[in-house]
């Protein structure tokens, strides 16, 4: 009787093990195999190129056409017709038009980039990881985009058109072309990184790493972290760190929203 009750164990951690089995092969790496690392490097400078080819392509292409798009897209939205730009130095304006098509290309290769980087970790990922890559980098990019688009169509319109207008009437302003594009670019960086902050919350519930009640309770010392951040350590004179503090602030009551109905309320 024993002996029978230890074979019909046996036989079923055997089947047990069948299944475990079958479903790992069926949930792991589709296609993973074991290459050489050299096969790697081969397959990584192959995708480098696919990305860096066009990437250049775009570069030149944009570069003869970089001071109009300058102007008539970047800088017309944000001064009077009026006014003019100014440089300093010879090279000053040269190399705002290169960093400019740098950015242009790397805007347009983007989607390459990404599907570059996908299609090169995609064979040792599980299908959940596939998955989550996806569900992070695109919504990501998304939400990167409109905090630019709102940081160059509503905040940097505000900010410029008070400091003008405040400069205007105890001397004449005079618009560097390179400090401009610099608070342009700081602009849409710092708004871009921070309408993330919605999307970082849902995520980290989602991912049970925190709850939405944990959040509510951790508010005001949020609040406080922002605006030290903003007020004292990116503090800067036109203002936009305030404009950034409020922004995050808002962002971080709609991701409380958000995540209100997403996974427990208690840990």
């Amino acid at each position: 009787m024993i002996k029978a009750e230890t074979g019909a164990k046996a036989e079923v951690k055997e089947k047990m093990r069948g299944y475990d089995d079958s479903d790992r092969s069926i949930e792991g790496p589709i296609g993973d195999e074991e290459q050489p690392i050299m096969e790697h490097l081969m397959e990584l400078r192959r995708r480098l190129i696919a990305i860096i080819i066009p990437f250049g392509i775009a570069t030149v292409l944009i570069f003869p056409f970089s001071s109009m798009a300058l102007r008539y897209l970047l800088f017309h939205n944000l001064f009077p017709e009026e006014m003019a730009l100014f440089v300093y130095s010879p090279m000053e304006w040269m190399s705002i038009r290169l960093l400019f098509s740098f950015l242009f290309a790397l805007s347009v290769t983007i989607p390459l980039i990404v599907f570059e980087t996908f299609a090169f970790i995609r064979p040792g990922l599980y299908p959940s990881e596939r998955k989550f890559f996806l569900m992070v980098v695109i919504p990501s990019l998304c939400c990167y985009s409109i905090g630019t688009v709102f940081a160059y169509l509503f905040v940097l319109p505000l900010i410029l058109d008070y400091l003008i207008t405040y400069s205007g009437d105890i001397a004449q302003v005079a618009l560097s072309a390179k400090r401009i594009f610099g608070l342009i670019l700081y602009t849409g960086v710092g708004f871009g990184l921070i309408f993330q902050i919605p999307f970082m919350m849902v995520l980290a519930v989602k991912l049970r790493i925190v709850t939405y009640s944990w959040l509510r309770d951790k508010r005001f010392i949020v609040y406080g972290l922002i605006i030290g951040i903003a007020f004292f350590i990116i503090a800067d004179p036109t203002g936009i760190s305030m404009i950034m503090a409020v922004v995050s602030i808002a962002l971080f009551e709609l991701g409380l929203l958000l995540t209100r109905y997403i996974g427990p309320k208690r840990r």
